[in-house]
């Protein structure tokens, strides 16, 4: 069999022609500014269309992956979804929506087709969440926002933003300090965790202990009991005011959390109304006050802050669908990499996934811009360095072929 050619097409980046280069340049500078959702969505789509340039040039030829389909599945739907509502306050947003999905396209093409680059993204994405979390901590130490009606948000408008683009990036780098043992990673995974324990936000400090819990499960099962010991140490050594907001967690009428349980309840009335196509997107904080109890804390909210309930009310249930499919898919690549070459983006890649998941079951951040953003970035990052572990190096020899028939075989003494 004919050994694969991909790795010859690798090109790197100060020999790739301009319009590759220049795409692959805009890129960078989108992971370094995506904290900023206006520069964050310019350089995304500039980074686009400039690929797309290449591409019709002839520079670089666009390439498949499975996850294309359930991202393709949810724009459909939500498409749909916008065009059949009975007002359409959303509907340019969905034109958007389309613009954001295919970051993950061109991040995995330009991957696949420039040498070194998903390594200079690593490292982009680690200094973007490094200076983020230092612009938190600044924000917690030096300007005392440590109040829970203020709390610190580094760069972005709101700290649900922020938490959840601290998330992933902490338990990624956890697991690639936890297989590389460099003093740089532990320093920045040290630095981005005491910024996300500081956000008080309960829904991540839930998808973090989750997501390391399940890794130990599987690759440290005998590490549990120990595990648990220190994590209820730390509970109980740590400040009032975060032992607090802790405690508070199990407290079912305190407002935040009383406040989610009626979002809950509204969100199911409304997907028993609207369950094919949802009531449109954006609609929810339109028609939420017609299904809201008497008692839920707000009267109006911008969503349900729960990604299954949202995605079905909002935009039906092939959205749900496509939503969960995507998770799969990128679970799978995540599973068939376990134990192979580059099983540190497999692990954390799975971490993260699974970080993001549970927290999405209390806050709505599959729909949060930057968030989906780097969501499809580290997904597109961690399949690109497990394709390529997965691929022989372009200057191995070609395997000998076995033979297969009796002609062949050498005669037996």
């Amino acid at each position: 069999m004919k050994p694969s050619t991909k790795p010859e097409r690798l090109r790197d980046l100060t020999a790739l022609p301009p319009a590759l280069r220049w795409a692959a340049l805009i890129y960078l500078a989108h992971i370094l500014v995506q904290g900023k959702i206006a520069l964050s969505q310019i350089t995304a789509t500039a980074a686009l269309f400039v690929l797309a340039w290449a591409i019709a040039r002839g520079d670089v030829r666009p390439s498949f992956h499975i996850l294309y389909y359930p991202l393709a599945l949810y724009g459909i739907a939500s498409t749909i979804s916008s065009l059949t509502a009975t007002t359409h306050i959303h509907f340019f947003g969905e034109g958007m929506l389309w613009i954001k999905m295919l970051v993950f396209p061109t991040a995995l093409i330009l991957f696949r087709e420039v040498r070194g680059l998903k390594e200079l993204a690593f490292k982009a994405q680690v200094v973007f969440a490094v200076a983020i979390a230092s612009y938190g901590l600044f924000q917690f130490f030096a300007l005392d926002r440590r109040e829970l009606e203020n709390r610190i948000t580094g760069p972005t408008t709101h700290v649900m933003t922020f938490s959840g683009l601290l998330l992933p990036m902490s338990l990624l780098l956890l697991v690639m300090t936890a297989y590389r043992r460099k003093a740089w990673l532990a320093a920045a995974t040290s630095v981005i965790s005491l910024a996300l324990l500081l956000t008080f936000t309960r829904s991540v400090w839930l998808g973090w202990a989750v997501a390391v819990f399940m890794l130990l499960a599987v690759t440290r099962p005998r590490w549990l009991t120990y595990a648990t010991a220190i994590l209820l140490l730390f509970a109980v050594m740590m400040p009032m005011d975060l032992f607090g907001r802790l405690a508070s967690s199990f407290d079912s009428k305190q407002s935040s959390n009383l406040d989610r349980i009626r979002m809950a309840e509204a969100g199911w009335e409304i997907i028993r109304d609207h369950p094919v196509l949802g009531v449109g997107p954006a609609n929810v904080k339109e028609i939420y006050p017609l299904y809201r109890k008497e008692d839920a804390p707000r009267f109006r909210t911008p969503h349900l802050h729960n990604n299954v309930i949202q995605i079905w009310a909002e935009r039906g249930i092939v959205a749900l669908m496509a939503y969960l499919i995507l998770l799969a898919l990128f679970a799978r690549e995540c599973i068939r990499g376990w134990r192979g070459p580059a099983r540190e983006f497999a692990r954390g890649g799975l971490a993260a996934l699974a970080g993001l998941t549970c927290a999405g079951l209390f806050e709505f951040n599959f729909g949060d811009a930057e968030v989906f953003y780097l969501t499809l970035e580290l997904f597109a990052l961690v399949i690109a360095y497990l394709e390529s572990a997965a691929e022989p190096a372009s200057n191995e020899p070609a395997p000998a072929p076995v033979p297969t028939s009796p002609a062949a075989l050498p005669a037996l003494p």
